[in-house]
C-alpha cells in the first residue's frame, strides 16, 4: 500500500504540480493572464489611451511610481495597515470566540451583536469612523477591526466546539496547565480553520482598507487612487491595483506555506480525482 501511494505521488511531478517550498504556476493560469493582457493591448490600440492605455504606458508609469520614495512609502503603509489591524482583530475575535464557546451566557449575550454588525456594510462602517474619529489612521483601524471580527469570531468558536469530548476529557486527565491546553488540544483544533478565514480575511480587509483610505485617508494606496481619478488617470489607476493584487497574492503564498509547515499531515487531494 506505501509503494502504491509513493507511485501515486510521484506521478505528480509535472509542471503546475511540482511540491516545493512553494507551488509552480500552472500552464493554464499562465495562458489566461497571456490572453488577458492581448486583450488589453488590442482594446488599447481601438480605444482611447484614456480608457485602456497601452502595455507599454502602463509600464512606464509603474517604474516612475515604484521608484518613488513616495509610492515606495505609499505601499508600505497600506500594507503595515492591513496586516497590523487583521491582526488586532484576529486576537480580539479569537479571545471572544473562546469565550463563546465556553460559556453559553456569554454566547447569548455576544452572538446577536456580532449577528447585527453583519448586516451593516462596510461602507456604513466607514461613514461611521469618519464622523466619529477625526485622526484618519484610527478611522482606517476602525472599519478593518470591525470588518474582520465576525469571519474570525465564528471561525474561532466553531473550531473549539468541534473538538471531540473525547479528546477533551483524555487532556484534562493528564491535568494540564492552561498554556499546555492552549498548546495541545485548542490551537492544532482551530489551526486550519484559521488558516482558511485569514485567506478570506485578507482580501476583505484590502478591499475595506483601501475604501477607507479612499474615503477618509491621507496617505496609503487609497490615497493615491483617489487622485489617479481626480487626475483621469487609468494607467496609475491599473498600476496602483496590480500593487493590491501582488499584496493578495503574495499574502496567500504566505499561509500557503505556513498551511504546509504545520498542516503536513493533510491529505492534498481530498475527494478531487486523479488528472
Amino acid at each position: 500500500m506505501n509503494s502504491l501511494a509513493g507511485r501515486h505521488v510521484g506521478h505528480r511531478g509535472g509542471f503546475g504540480w511540482r511540491r516545493g517550498p512553494w507551488p509552480a504556476v500552472p500552464w493554464e493560469g499562465a495562458l489566461a493572464i497571456a490572453l488577458m493582457l492581448l486583450a488589453w493591448e488590442w482594446a488599447s490600440r481601438h480605444s482611447t489611451p484614456m480608457f485602456f492605455p497601452p502595455l507599454a504606458q502602463i509600464a512606464a508609469t509603474a517604474a516612475d511610481l515604484l521608484g518613488s520614495a513616495q509610492g515606495c512609502s505609499d505601499i508600505a503603509v497600506t500594507y503595515g495597515r492591513i496586516w497590523a489591524y487583521l491582526l488586532a482583530s484576529f486576537v480580539v475575535s479569537f479571545l471572544l470566540g473562546m469565550a463563546v464557546a465556553g460559556n453559553v451566557h456569554i454566547e447569548r449575550f455576544l452572538v446577536p451583536l456580532v449577528e447585527l454588525k453583519q448586516g451593516i456594510p462596510s461602507l456604513c462602517w466607514v461613514i461611521f469612523a469618519i464622523l466619529w474619529f477625526q485622526d484618519a489612521e484610527a478611522r482606517i483601524a476602525f472599519v478593518v477591526v470591525t470588518s474582520a471580527l465576525p469571519a474570525f469570531f465564528y471561525q474561532a468558536r466553531d473550531a473549539l466546539r468541534g473538538i471531540p469530548r473525547d479528546w477533551v476529557d483524555l487532556v484534562q486527565s493528564m491535568r494540564p496547565t492552561l498554556w499546555q491546553k492552549a498548546r495541545i488540544l485548542w490551537w492544532p483544533a482551530v489551526l486550519p480553520s484559521l488558516l482558511t478565514v485569514w485567506r478570506i480575511n485578507v482580501g476583505n480587509a484590502t478591499r475595506v482598507t483601501i475604501m477607507a483610505e479612499l474615503l477618509g485617508g491621507i496617505t496609503g494606496i487609497g490615497h493615491q487612487l483617489r487622485i489617479s481619478q481626480e487626475m483621469f488617470r487609468m494607467d496609475q489607476t491599473i498600476v496602483w491595483t496590480a500593487v493590491l493584487v501582488a499584496f493578495v497574492i503574495l499574502s496567500n503564498l504566505v499561509l500557503s506555506g505556513l498551511e504546509r509547515r504545520f498542516l503536513s499531515y493533510r491529505g492534498h487531494d481530498g475527494v478531487r480525482g486523479h488528472a
